[in-house]
C-alpha cells in the first residue's frame, strides 16, 4: 500500500458519504483481511457490539442505518489509517450491488450490462437503484439458484470500492454512469441449457406477503390507535416463516407494523422478542441487527390496510 493511500480512500470515503452513502473500513492492501471490515478502525471510533460472552468487537451493523460522521472517518483513514474502502448495500444506501466474477462475464455482455467498477480478480460490479423491498444479500447461499459467477449484495452488505486493493490488485472505477434498475434485468435467463429465474434469485421480484391460511389482509381502512391489533399477534405470526426465512420473518413483522399504524421504532423494539423466539430455529447465528435491518426495509413498502380486529386475529 503507497504511502498516500489512505489519503486517496479518505477522499473517496467523504465524497460518497456527501452523496448519502454509507461506508466502512476495510483492511485493505496484501493484508489476508483486505476485504474484511477493520476491526480497529471500528472500535477506535465507537462501532461495538458486545458478545454474549462480555467481550467487545468491532461491528459495522450501525452503519446499515446510519452516515459515518466526519470524524468517524479521519480517525478510520487517516488516524488508524483503514487501507480499504467498502460501500454499505440496500436501502441505506439506495444500492443494490450484482456481483460477477470471471465466470459470470459473457452472460453480463450478453445483457448488456456495462460494469461500473472492475475487481481485481477480473470480476465486475454493477450498480443498481434499490428496489424499496428487502433484498438478501449473498442470494447464491439461498435456494434461489443464480447462474455461474453471479451473486448479489443488499440489505445487510456491502462491496469493495475503489480506490481499495488486494494482494491481486487494485479495483478500478469505469466511465459508466448509469445505474441499473429492476427493468434491466430480465426474469429468465438461460446459461448452459440451463434456465435461471434471475430477477426472483437476485431478490429483485416484488415481495408479496403470503400468510398462513387462517390471515388474510383485510380490505377495511385503519382503525384507531388504541384498537391497534398487538404486536404480539403479529410476532406470532413471523415466528411462523422462521423455518423458511428469518430475515422474511423479521421483514413481514415490520410490514404488518407499519400498516397498523406502528412506529417503525415500535417494530425495531420487538425486534428483540422476535430474536429471542426464533433462536434455535436454525443452527447458524440471527441476531437483533439482522431482524432490524428487515424491519427497516419493510418500512419502505407500501403501507397495506390495517387488520381488522376479529377475536381469532386480536384476542
Amino acid at each position: 500500500m503507497g504511502d498516500n493511500e489512505p489519503e486517496r480512500i479518505y477522499r473517496a470515503a467523504c465524497q460518497l458519504v456527501g452523496q448519502g452513502i454509507s461506508v466502512l473500513p476495510t483492511g485493505g492492501g496484501i493484508s489476508l483481511k483486505a476485504k474484511q471490515p477493520h476491526v480497529q478502525a471500528l472500535k477506535a471510533s465507537g462501532y461495538t457490539s458486545t458478545t454474549e460472552q462480555g467481550r467487545v468487537r468491532g461491528s459495522w451493523k450501525p452503519l446499515q442505518h446510519e452516515l459515518p460522521t466526519a470524524d468517524d472517518l479521519k480517525v478510520w483513514f487517516l488516524q488508524i489509517r483503514a487501507g480499504g474502502l467498502g460501500i454499505v448495500t440496500g436501502a441505506m444506501s439506495g444500492y443494490v450491488v450484482i456481483d460477477v466474477d470471471r465466470a459470470g462475464l459473457p452472460l453480463m455482455r450478453e445483457l448488456g450490462w456495462k460494469p461500473h467498477v472492475l475487481s481485481p480478480s477480473g470480476g465486475a460490479h454493477l450498480y443498481l437503484q434499490h428496489p424499496g423491498w428487502f433484498v438478501p444479500s449473498n442470494a447464491s447461499h439461498t435456494k434461489c439458484a443464480l447462474p455461474p459467477g453471479v451473486d448479489v449484495r443488499g440489505d445487510g452488505g456491502y462491496i469493495m470500492f475503489p480506490p481499495s486493493r488486494t494482494r491481486t490488485g487494485v479495483y478500478q472505477r469505469t466511465d459508466e454512469r448509469r445505474r441499473l434498475h429492476v427493468a434491466d434485468v430480465p426474469e429468465r435467463v438461460r446459461v448452459a441449457e440451463k434456465t435461471y429465474h434471475l430477477r426472483e434469485a437476485l431478490g429483485l421480484t416484488r415481495p408479496i406477503p403470503q400468510e398462513p391460511p387462517s390471515a388474510k389482509w383485510p380490505s377495511v381502512h385503519s382503525v384507531d390507535a388504541d384498537d391497534r391489533c398487538p404486536l404480539s399477534v403479529m410476532l406470532d405470526r413471523a415466528a411462523d416463516y422462521a423455518l423458511e426465512s428469518r430475515n422474511k420473518g423479521a421483514f413481514m413483522l415490520g410490514l404488518w407494523a407499519h400498516a397498523n399504524g406502528y412506529s417503525r421504532e415500535d417494530a425495531l423494539s420487538a425486534a428483540h422478542e422476535y430474536t429471542e423466539m426464533v433462536r434455535g430455529v436454525k443452527p447458524s447465528p440471527f441476531g437483533v441487527e439482522e431482524a432490524q435491518t428487515a424491519i427497516t426495509s419493510a418500512y419502505t413498502y407500501p403501507r397495506k390496510d390495517s387488520w381488522k380486529r376479529q377475536e381469532q386475529l386480536c384476542p
